[in-house]
């Protein structure tokens, strides 16, 4: 050999192109029929089929439909002894089903839109390792008309080369075990020597070696072949030293609940996908394959029982590995702190139920950013180990560690673990493993890494290509030692290993995807329309049970829940999916909001019957009491009602000073006992001055609620993504067309500002102040039909402070409202649950919203963001008519002393109102001592007849709070947030003292007297 090594590389790989060209030696075609259903129907269905002739070459479509192919195959006697595999290439997904159970998945090419075209990602189905010769076999192929990607991949579609649908292979053939083994045996070596370092030893030794191959091997003569073999076990037989870097490997397919395709075939993704790992483990039993969404295992129970079946069986050997521990993966960003509770609950529960275990790892690898309460709610769950990759895309800053501690607001601390090879779908190649190593950060204090194989987000899974590579680079000099392990194993080896581990206090910002906070906005209001009705159904059906013996509706409201978690899925809620994903999502949001207000109704009707009457009886579901205007029989009037309770009253309107509307020639005025707010004769709020603190909230000269169109052109990711640059190009919205006083009552005062947005969208606003409250409330109607426009609100306020305060879940954070550093600009966007704060010693103003999530704070302005009109993947994303709420609250003093935390909850929780001919009559049922612990959720016990009441400290304080009921209770325990693990409480004289320290979530399980 020559020092021609660039033209020796270019060899070694038409050499491994030879090698493939020899695997399959004898072809015969198949004896195809084609049924095409009308929609995703079962194998007892397609058997019923009306099939007809079909052939290679034919076209088959249009996108999304199935096609069900009767595959007649007849092996023949000279074939005896072979090995014989079915080929298969569709252009499309599909499913292998023989025995009437789905057996393998086949994807084709035109898959993904990386994928290489002259070759399908899984083609081949073995039928025998040794035939018999003249067998005739009959299988059923089910052709799904879409890639794993959907109609094409993450860019927009473009024209290919090859049409997705069109059948391009249907045969049988010899498949050559020999050549196989010499071309995974041959490509290891070949991607050494074309990935190592080319100065390093080992690239020059693996070189020579596949060099050696070459001019060893003859592929037309199969003698040559074991001296050939003889020459890569000899090479690959050299080990790793100690000091080598130890790559646990795991099989994994990620397959997204819902994204570019709908849930229906999310579900045949699963089976596909299930089946092929199933399959494999028969050939490969060092192969380890891991699930990590619950929902998926339960669609397979109730979908496909026997594949299910032997799942469970993997799993007892500990080969097919639940993961997670949660009912989906999760968006952790705009769910509720419950909602997220919930998705370990019901996930964890799930897992015990049917394998007998639970997870101890979070296992949520393509997220958009962490919510910084997360440590405690896994620890809470029993969860001590964390994993994901998403990070690693951040636009300004990556992150500093790979293997590090995290801990969450309240000081709780899981070992997370960020894989250094940036993907959760690698593929094994030697490039890919040694990437792995010199990225990894942390060599001066860890040894351990983990790898996750094989095709994701649209599923998939290991090939056989992967698994074959894995098995050569076991322990290879020149590569990391790599050994397929769960994620038990994988942890365990990497706490034991790791060495004063770094530490990350607070979020996981994602620094991309700012626009998935916004992006269809009607499915995050109908997100927490749900959350807050299972919220008061749950509170008011276990009071009733307790009090009255109600039926709990437990297995409604599961049902309920799963479907709010479904709808949680980190490709769902932030708004990246195809339009049919959000019909779906739409449907079932529309089913729990029917279901669950009967239900709420009828367990009010339990506490107070509601019957015709003069009476007005008002439910509280929060756990503070509020007085407050209600609208009740064609009139406005004031109820108090207690915490966690209803109050039964005359209507009435109590000696509150009237609320003012004043009307002039150049402006319009609100004002009640607290505030006085004053508004332009075009809409604009030039002041809001509050009386208490004797302070302006608006910049003197600006405009408050000023709303400001952007352009929004990211550059790349349409639905996800806001760019920074979006700050740079803005459009004033004209004045307003409509501004007139439609409301004076001494209780409410209300004007209505009609604006034009652009030529296309139009906005209608009613400002109502209460006499009530400093809260001024803006409910606003949007017709949108934008193109690449991003809506947003602005405040610009009477303040200076460097930090914006934000309530996430079970807490808040403080952000910087400055662009000093690299981690600053990349926080422009922000995500916040219901309230946003920007505050100076003595005074803050805060911004409400009843479903919003998007938020920035620069410099002395506080804005939110409305709504967006990305054009992909869902070309009609947010067009059309919108609802939603915010407020702006005046407060003296800090957030906690003004109450904004309680203000925020009543903004999204209104009172529940009817009329009743019951005496007048107050009842409260909970209560705390502090307002710096709330009370967040009560609930029946999953598994008992106690009580579960949810508290958690929101202030960042540390005491004592007393926990007080008027129900029956005879014994209260501290558990964890399964419910389990119960510390004895002492209950006396209708409450119990609990210690809380900052930011604790507290559960505590209540137990009545009588009950078990």
């Amino acid at each position: 050999m020559q020092k021609h090594f660039e033209i020796t590389r270019s060899r070694l790989q038409h050499f491994a192109d030879l090698i493939r060209a020899r695997l399959y030696t004898k072809h015969l075609p198949a004896d195809l029929e084609i049924f095409t259903a009308s929609g995703r129907i079962t194998f007892a269905e397609a058997l019923r089929g009306d099939y007809r002739p079909a052939r290679v070459g034919e076209q088959f479509g249009p996108l999304w439909s199935t096609h069900w192919f009767k595959v007649v195959l007849e092996i023949p006697q000279a074939w005896q002894g072979e090995e014989v595999h079915l080929l298969w290439d569709s252009t499309s997904e599909a499913c292998v089903w023989e025995d009437g159970q789905p057996r393998q998945g086949l994807t084709g090419c035109r898959t993904i839109p990386w994928a290489d075209l002259k070759h399908p990602i899984r083609a081949d189905y073995c039928l025998t390792k040794s035939a018999s010769g003249s067998e005739r076999r009959t299988l059923h192929i089910e052709m799904a008309c879409n890639g794993l990607f959907g109609a094409d991949g993450i860019e927009q579609p473009g024209p290919s080369e090859v049409t997705m649908g069109l059948l391009r292979q249907a045969e049988i053939a010899t498949f050559d075990r020999a050549a196989w083994r010499l071309l995974w045996d041959f490509t290891t070596i070949t991607e050494m020597a074309l990935h190592l370092p080319p100065d390093s030893p080992r690239a020059g030794q693996a070189l020579y070696a596949a060099n050696r191959i070459v001019n060893i091997c003859d592929l037309n003569k199969r003698e040559t072949w074991p001296a050939a073999i003889a020459i890569a076990e000899n090479f690959l037989a050299a080990r790793n030293g100690d000091g080598q870097h130890n790559l646990s490997a795991v099989g994994h397919a990620h397959i997204d609940t819902a994204w570019l395709w709908p849930l229906a075939e999310t579900k045949r993704k699963c089976y596909r996908t299930f089946s092929t790992a199933l399959r494999y483990m028969e050939d490969y039993p060092e192969y380890q394959f891991v699930c990590s969404q619950a929902q998926q295992f339960a669609w397979m129970k109730e979908l496909q029982p026997a594949l299910y079946q032997k799942i469970k069986q993997r799993v007892q050997e500990g080969r097919f590995i639940p993961v997670g521990g949660t009912w989906i993966e999760p968006d952790c960003n705009i769910p509720s702190g419950e909602s997220l509770v919930r998705q370990f609950l019901i996930g964890q529960r799930f897992f015990q139920k049917e394998y007998g275990a639970t997870c101890t790892e979070f296992w949520n690898p393509d997220v958009f950013g962490y919510c910084a309460q997360l440590p405690q709610i896994m620890r809470g769950a029993g969860i001590k180990y964390f994993l994901t990759q998403k990070l690693s895309w951040n636009q300004f800053n990556k992150p500093a560690s790979h293997t590090f501690l995290w801990e969450g607001i309240d000081g709780s601390r899981v070992l997370t673990h960020f894989p250094p090879a940036d993907t959760y779908n690698g593929t094994c190649t030697v490039k890919e493993l040694l990437f792995n190593v010199k990225n990894f950060k942390d060599h001066e204090r860890a040894n351990e890494s983990y790898y996750l194989f094989g095709y994701g987000d649209g599923g998939g899974g290991p090939t056989t290509e992967m698994l074959e590579r894995l098995q050569r680079v076991h322990d290879v000099d020149g590569v990391p030692r790599v050994v397929q392990r769960s994620p038990r194993d994988f942890f365990a080896r990497c706490e034991a290993d790791i060495k004063d581990p770094l530490v990350w206090v607070g979020e996981l910002y994602f620094e991309l995807h700012r626009g998935t906070y916004t992006t269809q906005a009607r499915n995050k209001l109908h997100n927490r329309r749900c959350e807050s009705l299972l919220h008061d159904i749950e509170a008011l059906a276990a009071i009733a049970h307790c009090l009255s013996g109600f039926a709990y509706p437990a297995e409604e409201l599961d049902r309920l829940w799963k479907l709010v978690l479904l709808n949680q899925f980190h490709d769902i809620i932030p708004g990246s999916s195809i339009a049919e994903v959000y019909q779906d999502s739409e449907e079932q949001y529309a089913e729990v909001l029917a279901s669950g207000m009967k239900l709420r109704a009828q367990a009010r009707q339990a506490l107070c019957p509601e019957r015709n009457g003069k009476n007005l009886a008002a439910f509280n579901t929060l756990g503070f009491p509020r007085t407050e205007v209600v609208a009740f029989d064609g009139r406005l009037a004031t109820v108090h009602v207690p915490a966690l309770g209803y109050a039964v009253a005359a209507p009435g309107q109590p000696a509150f000073p009237p609320v003012q509307a004043v009307e002039s020639a150049d402006a319009f005025i609100l004002e009640n006992q607290f505030v006085r707010a004053t508004f332009r004769r075009d809409g604009g709020l030039v002041s809001l001055f509050d009386k208490q603190a004797r302070r302006e909230a608006i910049e003197p000269g600006g405009t408050a609620n000023n709303f400001v169109l952007f352009d929004d052109e990211p550059n790349k990711w349409d639905a996800w993504d806001v760019e920074v640059f979006h700050l740079e190009k803005r459009h004033a919205i004209p004045p307003a067309k409509s501004v007139r006083l439609v409301e004076c009552d001494p209780l409410r005062a209300t004007i209505e500002v009609e604006q034009d947005l652009s030529a296309a969208s139009k906005l209608r606003q009613r400002i109502s102040l209460t006499a009530v409250s400093a809260r001024l409330d803006f409910e606003t109607e949007v017709d949108w039909n934008e193109h690449h426009k991003f809506l947003k609100v602005e405040f610009p306020l009477n303040l200076r402070t460097e930090q914006a305060t934000y309530e996430i879940q079970f807490g808040h954070l403080q952000r910087p409202t400055h662009f000093n550093t690299s981690w600053d600009v990349a926080r422009f966007e922000v995500c916040a649950q219901r309230w946003a704060d920007l505050a100076e010693p003595g005074f803050g103003v805060a911004l409400l919203n009843d479903c919003k999530y998007g938020h920035a704070a620069q410099g002395n302005i506080l804005r939110l963001s409305l709504l967006r009109a990305p054009k992909y993947p869902d070309p009609n994303a947010d067009i059309g008519h919108h609802t939603f709420r915010y407020a702006l609250l005046p407060h003296a003093g800090d957030f906690r002393s003004a109450g904004v935390i309680e203000e925020a909850a009543r903004f999204n929780a209104p009172l529940h109102i009817s009329a009743t001919d019951t005496p007048p009559a107050t009842a409260s049922f909970f209560r705390t001592d502090t307002s710096a612990v709330v009370i967040d959720t009560v609930k029946k016990a999953e598994d008992s007849e106690a009580l579960i009441v949810r508290l958690y400290e929101a202030h960042g304080s540390r005491g004592t709070v007393r926990l007080t009921s008027s129900l029956p209770i005879a014994t209260a325990t501290c558990c964890n947030l399964l419910e389990e693990g119960d510390t004895p409480l002492s209950w006396a004289d209708g409450g119990v003292n609990i210690e809380f320290t900052p930011f604790q979530i507290l559960t505590v399980k209540l137990l009545a007297a009588g009950s078990s």
